[in-house]
């Protein structure tokens, strides 16, 4: 059985840990799979340990401690032998990973793209940009294989030279579709427990980051609110914006129309209870989010142009220019809304039907591993 070595995984449940422990339950029989952090802890944490797979932790940080960082990620990998090693990123900014990878002599050492911008703003951003792409120029030097979750995020990651090659691969983020099926029954039971039987619900899961822009959603969910008093907002998640998106939701009094429910592992069931899935992040480079709402039956709006237009695999998903107003949105949704007559059941079939389920897809990417 060959060893392979998970990097990227932080403690918040997102799209990329997401993804990666959807693929970890497929893969975790026919593969020995270890992760490694840089966080004290990372997401799904008790699921990975219960399933015989270790998590290590690197407590240096790259930049600031670099001397301790070396130390650090040259003892791990001398004493830690892996076939394969995953590495998977949002931007090549954190590159100093892979550098000390060669030591654990894998066979295969993979970057895995994960998204088509720099999720940070400002002096910190710069210097992640300027590292993002003189790392770009060198990832030939450090891997043998690139994948990335669409073309977009490739093109953002890699040369042409690398996405001309036979070992580039463009990696479905695929879903277990049967988890997100729509279930009524669910569905009545969780709007009791949120209080919304009567509500319009409107949700949102992801990091509460600039990159997903919660704080024109809740513009745009103040629209909503002028045109229908029924309309309530569940946001699931956490992050660095909380506190901001808080007061602004005090600010336009919504405080009693808006739900912020933290991490949660239940999103297929919290999906059954929406009624419209509003993402309209700054950038993408896929946004599983919007595919589990698809399968959901979830009538959903994104970011045009700065979302891959790969993610829009049903009829279920309309794409709006950030350059509109909020109102402007709130219109286009609530005409949707309005005239829609939706039969949410079948959309699991839909998704499994354009390669997006996760056991098509995790014995596609199998055979990279393999290979």
């Amino acid at each position: 059985m060959k060893s392979v070595l998970i990097i990227g995984m932080t403690p918040n449940p997102g799209g990329i840990e997401s993804f990666l422990m959807t693929y970890f339950r497929k893969l975790k029989n026919t593969f020995k799979i270890d992760f490694l952090t840089t966080f004290d802890t990372c997401a799904y944490s008790q699921e990975i340990l219960d399933n015989d797979s270790r998590i290590y932790t690197i407590q240096s940080s790259q930049f600031k401690q670099a001397k301790e960082f070396k130390l650090e990620m040259t003892s791990f990998f001398e004493h830690h032998h892996y076939d394969i090693i995953w590495f998977n990123a949002c931007d090549l900014g954190n590159f100093g990973l892979l550098k000390y990878a060669q030591l654990a002599s894998p066979e295969k050492v993979i970057v895995h793209a994960h998204n088509n911008d720099f999720m940070m703003k400002g002096k910190k951003a710069l210097f992640y940009k300027f590292m993002h792409y003189k790392n770009k120029k060198k990832v030939k030097q450090y891997a043998t294989d690139f994948w990335a979750c669409s073309e977009l995020a490739g093109q953002f990651f890699f040369e042409d030279d690398i996405r001309q090659s036979p070992r580039y691969h463009v990696i479905n983020n695929a879903i277990d579709t049967d988890r997100f099926k729509y279930d009524r029954e669910v569905r009545a039971a969780y709007r009791k427990d949120l209080h919304v039987e009567d509500k319009i619900v409107v949700m949102n899961t992801a990091r509460f980051t600039y990159q997903k822009n919660q704080l024109f959603l809740i513009d745009i969910f103040s629209e909503l609110k002028e045109k229908d008093d029924r309309f309530e907002l569940v946001l699931v998640g956490d992050g660095e914006l909380r506190s901001e998106l808080e007061q602004k939701i005090s600010d336009l009094n919504l405080t009693d129309s808006v739900q912020l429910l933290g991490l949660r592992s239940d999103i297929p069931e919290l999906l059954s209870a929406a009624d419209i899935f509003l993402f309209p992040s700054r950038f993408e480079g896929f946004g599983i989010s919007l595919l589990e709402a698809q399968a959901s039956g979830l009538l959903s709006f994104t970011s045009k142009t700065v979302v891959p237009e790969s993610v829009g695999i049903t009829d279920l998903l309309t794409y709006i220019s950030l350059d509109e107003s909020p109102k402007e949105w709130a219109d286009i949704i609530y005409g949707q809304f309005i005239k829609r007559d939706i039969e949410r059941n079948k959309y699991t079939d839909v998704i499994k039907e354009k390669g997006f389920d996760i056991d098509t897809e995790a014995n596609k990417l199998k055979s990279y591993l393999d290979d």
